[in-house]
């Protein structure tokens, strides 16, 4: 392997272990000495990887978190734009479910250190949920153009359907079984049928 190599796997070994220790200790409460001390190394090569600390840890954690997640949404854009909307609102559902799953110890992170947060990093969460609400209000307006939904606030619309699906993500994150489910296919469907019956001309 080559040094290269090796130090990019350093880094990602540093990040996999404070996503780890921030879910579980907290941010505040994790050192650098403590994150150091768990993969085997010097603070001083933690530092060489993160010269600004824990902050700079956090802040790539949050950036390569909602990378990955743009990514994953968008990879179905094209396919849904050409679907009928019951098949949109289904898929958007469904991987709100998978995006909330699969990075259950990062936004449990974010929910807990939220305080702590830069403007930066506010501002790349809000784009992840900011890019979503935007393509969704823009294939509402196609459709309506189609007639397949009536004319109406296609912004506001976008954020009510996006709200259910952010309240189901913080009813995961704590544990709070309230609202819609849509991580049950019953629950989901209802949702979906009555969304559909407020929009459809």
């Amino acid at each position: 392997m080559s040094r290269a190599d090796q130090a990019l796997e350093t880094r990602q070994k540093l990040l996999d272990n404070a996503l780890l220790l921030f879910s579980e200790q907290g941010y505040s409460k994790t050192s650098i000495r403590a994150l150091a001390r768990k993969v085997g190394l010097s603070d001083g090569i933690l530092y060489h990887h993160f010269p600004q600390g824990k902050q700079q840890i956090l802040n790539v954690l949050l950036t390569q978190g909602v990378q990955q997640a743009l990514t994953q949404l968008n990879q179905f854009n094209q396919d849904l734009e050409h679907s009928p909307l019951e098949k949109v609102l289904h898929t958007l559902c469904e991987l709100c479910v998978q995006l909330f799953s699969n990075n259950k110890a990062l936004l449990k992170v974010i929910l807990r250190e939220s305080e702590n947060m830069q403007l930066s990093e506010i501002h790349v969460i809000s784009q992840l949920f900011q890019s979503r609400q935007q393509w969704l209000t823009a294939l509402l307006q196609q459709r309506a153009l189609q007639h397949e939904i009536r004319d109406m606030d296609f912004n506001i619309a976008a954020q009510q359907f996006m709200a259910v699906n952010i309240q189901y993500g913080l009813t995961y994150l704590l544990d709070l079984h309230i609202g819609c489910d849509i991580s049950k296919l019953d629950e989901r469907q209802q949702l979906i049928q009555q969304t559909l019956m407020l929009w459809r001309p």
